[in-house]
């Protein structure tokens, strides 16, 4: 208890400033509280003056701003409309560090709009359109923030605004017309209020409204007066049918404020409120700059009020109380006024007169009663229609609501079913996908032979002519050596037959041996070219088989080409239709959109995913069947050449099957020899993450967070290691791809533990160590694994990366150390619930052992005390309990460690207010088990001691868990009641305690009545000298008392002010 009023006593006293500060606030609080009430009257001018003046006072709006969303204008109708009325009036009249003060605060102002937009009839349009118009004029001014928040300007300061720049104009124009815009739809929403509300001029109702358009009449004229001299200047400047849009916007705003300022004239409420300029009856002529020179600034006046204003109701009562001091009647006379006689009138005709006039008054006053009641009753019904139209509205919402459900729950229950479709929709297409590869490798293959086959043809019918040629020669010859052989025989007949001279015989005879000669050479070469023929017919058979061959090849490459387009065609109509389905699926889930959670959106995404899924499978299939169709077309053409000239081209096809035979047996081997190397690399990234997942969870079963990153941090070292010494790739490609790999993953799940120690450390410099040390090694480990992507690793980079993984991993160690050197909050408040459990089973233990070896008196004693021991022990279990709910509810572990550390008082304060109960818990076991002791030779009052202590030790805690708790929060209203319920068990201790005392004093009671007068006098004597050593005991131990309060005191402020830790320097 003593620590608890320790601030409050060492609390330095406030200064004259703070105490002007002070009573400022309340004074701007309460004017700001009055100005923007929720009575739906006017806002009073005197509050708003004194709002302004507060403003010129701190120089600044941040006093108005610190109440004002303090307001309930979220709730209210008439506060929110109030807030925006007085708002305006800060921003105009205001100290000009208003308008930048105000800045911050534009977002709250369009919320504020956009939740009374749904409040579609009376004050909800309004306050829409009023936070409309105060962002619109809050962004004006930060665009152009020379310009004041009352917006009246000179010429020479207008066109030193705009620097003199055509551009300027242009683009102030179009802002200023903006502006205008949202003021005349404000202005004409309010008079649209008025008859829809049944309001004038006259009646609360209708000035409340009324009252916030006179700072905008006056913003009105001055934006006016702007835009004419902006809109001269640029028709001087540029040509008119560029300005023709300005011009046209121009005379619609025209139009509309001349509607504005009569209207306003009109009313009764304004006469005397502001005096409204008249417009004329026809805009300016921009075309004519001379029709500047006629023209006349509009200005809106408004009366100065009385200097001393007063109150009403006050100056009615004469507060001097003069009569009751005239007590006699001469000064009864002195006080009457002396008045000279007049005649007096007759009583009967001023009876009559005013009976008549209040007969009047009581005609009018019930004529006005029954239109009320009438009104009244009409506003009751038309309410109760509306509510019985929101109950149904409300019931068909709830049904429409029912079937989005069940629809929703349907189409959840389908989403499975359609995901297992489009799994097994990729499975055929993965399918067809490599039967097209086969057949294109097929088509590929047969292209490159008939290719082949061509060039064959050309050659060997290059030959065949050649073969033609020389057997038509050798037959043209062997005719003629026919021929002349049969005119040599019939020559040789005639000589024969003529008995010429035997020389020409001879002659004859060696003619017809050359001839025989030729003849047979003929012969040779008729039998040559047989054979030749018959070589010829063998090719030509030869390649008829072939060719059948290939046409059979074909025939089969057509076949499983059709059969391709045909399972193409199946799996579009099978697209179309799942398209269809998840299209229908997507319009039913577009309504539920807006009305469904997670789920539901959830189901949306997944459908989506879906659906963008099918479609680009349907692309992809589609440009699949195009190009196979395509090189089915090629392909048709192809056998049809192949058909016509692959007649002649058999010779070389065994050749080319052998070649081809041993291309794909070596690319077997090849395709082998990479499935090895595949497997090889597979099998060792598998057991680089087998290995690294083992270490993981044996660091999250065996060791803490720090020590699974201390080795993260030696398994990057050895890594690097490993890399450093294997520096060429070729013949090492599994120890590099595991080493790699390892220390990749090390480096990152160090660089994230160092990041999280950076993020959370409330030393920057640490913090900016931590951040360089981790971007270094991150950056030495990417050089490292580049040089290893080239094909060889840097025995340089990895040593910088082994070096630079160990500093990171220092730093964040030593920087964790340093940051997690206390015992957390959490840890403490379960280590003080733990206590508090055991004290409460001892004290139930010492209650147990105490009803079974006590009896009697002592029995009773020690009964009562127990009792009421166990009843605060359980009371101060359910507070701790309590107290772990309120620090859970400040968010997940890492939040709360983060707070802690952003809050190291707060937190020591929580972690002491914890010892402190678990101290006071076993303080007051010890005294219960000394107060039911052996023969009962404890002291009672050392259990009342420690029950207060217990007390002020909860009390404490309590305070401690209340600093940063939410002030609603559920946990909050539950820790109350259980500080209560332990201040009631303290109580009932501490009644307990006083009960058994007396008890026992009344069997201790001293019997005198065998004493004799010697024995008499010796107990008094000893009775007087041990009340002197308890007195003087009692003054001593009161002086060690306040010397203790005294150090704890000094302690407690040396440990607040951060000069000690747990007493020490």
């Amino acid at each position: 208890m003593a620590s608890l009023s320790l601030p409050r006593v060492l609390q330095l006293k406030k200064n004259s400033l703070d105490a002007e500060r002070e009573h400022f606030e309340k004074f701007q609080t309460l004017a700001i509280q009055k100005a923007i009430n929720s009575i739906e009257t006017p806002v009073k001018e005197k509050h708003v003056r004194s709002t302004i003046i507060g403003t010129f006072q701190e120089q600044s709006a941040i006093t108005y701003w610190m109440v004002a969303i303090r307001l309930p204008i979220q709730d209210n109708r008439i506060v929110a409309w109030k807030f925006c009325h007085v708002t305006h009036k800060l921003l105009r009249e205001g100290h000009p560090a208003c308008l930048d003060d105000s800045q911050r605060h534009i977002g709250m102002i369009e919320n504020l709009g956009k939740l009374w937009v749904h409040l579609r009839e009376g004050y909800g349009r309004l306050v829409h359109l009023y936070c409309t118009l105060l962002v619109c004029k809050l962004k004006f001014h930060a665009r152009n923030p020379r310009f004041p928040g009352n917006m009246q300007l000179t010429a020479d300061e207008l066109d030193a605004i705009a620097e003199n720049d055509v551009n300027n104009y242009f683009q102030l124009c179009v802002e200023l017309f903006d502006y205008m815009d949202d003021l005349l739809n404000l202005q004409a929403a309010v008079f649209d209020s008025l008859g829809n509300a049944r309001a004038n001029s006259m009646t609360a109702s209708g000035q409340c409204r009324l009252a916030a358009l006179i700072p905008c009449a006056q913003d009105a004229s001055h934006m006016y007066d702007c835009n004419v001299r902006l809109l001269f200047r640029l028709h001087a400047a540029l040509p008119p049918d560029t300005l023709a849009g300005h011009r046209e916007r121009f005379r619609q705003q025209f139009k509309k404020l001349s509607s504005f300022y009569k209207h306003a004239s009109s009313l009764q409420y304004y006469r005397n409120l502001l005096t409204l300029p008249v417009l004329p009856s026809n805009p300016p002529n921009f075309l004519l700059q001379s029709d500047f020179g006629t023209y006349v600034t509009p200005v809106v006046t408004i009366p100065e009020p009385p200097p001393d204003e007063f109150d009403g109701v006050g100056s009615l009562i004469d507060t001097s109380d003069t009569i009751s001091q005239a007590t006699t009647p001469e000064q009864l006379e002195a006080l009457e006024p002396r008045a000279t006689p007049s005649p007096q009138p007759d009583p009967v005709l001023e009876r009559d007169r005013l009976i008549d006039h209040l007969q009047n008054e009581l005609r009018r006053m019930r004529s006005e009663v029954s239109q009320l009641v009438q009104e009244r009753n009409t506003m009751l019904g038309s309410m109760r229609e509306h509510c019985t139209r929101l109950e149904s509205q409300l019931n068909a919402t709830k049904t429409e609501l029912e079937e989005e459900k069940q629809k929703s729950e349907a189409v959840l229950a389908q989403t499975p079913e359609i995901k297992q479709k489009l799994v097994e929709t990729e499975e055929k297409a993965k399918v067809t996908d490599e039967k097209f590869q086969k057949l294109k490798g097929a088509y590929t293959q047969l292209r490159e032979e008939h290719i082949t086959l061509i060039r064959q043809k050309a050659e060997v019918d290059k030959m065949t002519s050649t073969l033609r040629a020389a057997a038509a020669q050798h037959e043209s010859a062997k005719m003629l050596l026919q021929q002349q052989l049969n005119d040599r025989m019939k020559d040789v007949e005639l000589l024969q037959q003529s008995t010429s001279s035997s020389e020409e015989i001879e002659a004859y005879k060696n003619e017809i041996a050359n001839l025989r000669s030729d003849l047979e050479n003929s012969r040779q070469k008729e039998a040559e070219l047989e054979a030749l023929k018959s070589s010829m017919e063998t090719l030509e058979i030869e390649h008829k088989t072939a060719t059948t061959e290939q046409c059979e090849k074909l025939a089969v490459v057509s076949s499983e080409l059709k059969e391709a387009t045909e399972s193409m065609q199946k799996l579009k109509q099978e697209n179309e239709d799942k398209e269809k389905e998840l299209s229908r699926l997507k319009e039913q889930l577009t309504g539920l959109r807006q009305k469904t959670g997670d789920e539901y959106k959830k189901a949306v995404e997944e459908k989506e995913a879906a659906l963008k899924q099918i479609s680009e499978l349907t692309q992809q299939h589609q440009q699949e069947k195009q190009m196979v169709v395509a090189r089915l077309e090629h392909a048709e053409e192809s056998r049809l050449t192949a058909e016509c000239e692959l007649q002649d081209l058999l010779q070389n096809n065994t050749a080319l099957e052998s070649d081809c035979a041993a291309l794909k047996i070596q690319l077997e081997e090849a395709r082998m020899e990479l499935k090895k190397q595949s497997s090889r690399l597979v099998s060792c990234a598998g057991e680089a993450a087998l290995q690294v997942t083992e270490d993981a969870l044996a660091a999250l079963e065996h060791s803490s967070a720090q020590d699974a990153n201390k080795l993260a941090a030696e398994r990057a070292a050895k890594a690097f290691d490993l890399l450093e010494r294997h520096t060429e790739v070729e013949g090492n490609e599994e120890v590099v791809a595991k080493s790699a790999i390892i220390a990749s993953h090390s480096t990152a799940q160090l660089a994230a533990y160092v990041t999280e120690v950076s993020n959370v450390s409330t030393d920057i410099e640490i913090a900016d160590k931590l951040t360089g040390s981790c971007r270094e090694m991150l950056t030495a480990t990417r050089q490292c694994v580049s040089a290893v992507r080239g094909g060889g690793a840097d025995a340089a980079a990895c040593a910088a990366a082994r070096a630079a993984a160990a500093g990171a991993a220092r730093a964040a160690a030593a920087a964790d150390r340093a940051a997690n050197g206390a015992q957390s909050v959490d840890d403490e408040l379960a280590d003080m619930d733990r206590a508090i459990e055991d004290a409460a089973a001892q004290i139930e233990d010492l209650l147990a052992a105490s009803r079974a070896g006590d009896s009697g008196v002592k029995l009773e004693v020690n009964g009562k005390i127990l009792d009421a021991c166990t009843t605060l022990m359980g009371a101060v279990k359910v507070l701790v309990q309590d107290a772990r709910k309120l620090q859970n509810e400040l968010g997940d572990p890492k939040t709360r460690q983060k707070m802690y550390r952003k809050n190291p008082q707060w937190s020591e304060g929580l972690i002491s207010a914890a010892k402190a109960v678990v101290f006071a818990a076993k303080l007051l076991v010890t005294s219960a088990d000394e107060a039911v002791g052996a023969g009962g030779a404890g002291r009672a009052e050392g259990v009342s001691a420690a029950a207060h202590e217990v007390a002020g030790s909860t009390a404490q805690l309590v305070a401690a868990s209340r600093a940063r708790a939410p002030p609603r929060a559920p946990a909050l209203a539950r820790l109350t009641a259980a500080s209560r319920a332990v201040a009631a068990a303290t109580g009932a201790v501490v009644a307990a305690v006083r009960a058994a005392s007396a008890l026992v004093r009344d069997q201790e009671a001293l019997d005198t009545s065998a004493l004799t007068l010697t024995a008499t006098r010796r107990l008094e004597m000893e009775s007087k000298v041990r009340s002197l050593e308890l007195e003087s005991a009692l003054d001593a131990e009161r002086a060690r008392l306040a010397a203790l309060r005294k150090r704890h005191y000094h302690l407690a402020q040396l440990e607040e002010n951060g000069n000690m830790t747990n007493g020490k320097e």
